[in-house]
């Protein structure tokens, strides 16, 4: 970690790029919220005409439960983050290039290579790759 004054540092020689601590995990804990809320929203099948009657299976009340302990985690997630990032001095900086580069959804990793920039609601989300 380094500090920094602006929000990206070049180093003379060009080779680093420091994205603020903070910052990112403020992204971070954005994007785990926005999990939180997509996984809360496969409740809506539960409405979905006859799958209310066949959700009377123990099984299948295991994994709703499943979905509410995967929301609570995403959230807690979420809110730990964001009170870490508030503790985390301003100047420290982190090169996250090669973090960023790792993640295979690319709009992700736009947001993640550029924690500054607001999060723009699509409607039809994110890309996605169906099988």
């Amino acid at each position: 970690m380094s500090g920094m004054g602006n929000n990206m540092e070049k180093h003379s020689n060009g080779a680093q790029e420091h994205t603020p601590v903070p910052a990112l995990l403020n992204v971070v804990a954005d994007e785990l919220h926005s999990l939180a809320v997509d996984v809360e929203r496969l409740h809506d099948i539960v409405e979905l005409p006859g799958v209310r009657d066949s959700l009377r299976q123990a099984q299948c009340f295991d994994v709703l439960q499943g979905i509410d302990h995967i929301t609570q985690n995403l959230m807690g997630l979420a809110d730990f983050l964001k009170k870490v990032s508030t503790s985390v001095p301003e100047n420290w900086g982190l090169d996250a290039r090669a973090a960023c580069d790792s993640v295979l959804l690319a709009s992700l990793s736009e947001r993640l290579k550029q924690p500054d920039m607001p999060r723009q609601a699509r409607p039809g989300g994110d890309e996605c790759e169906f099988f």
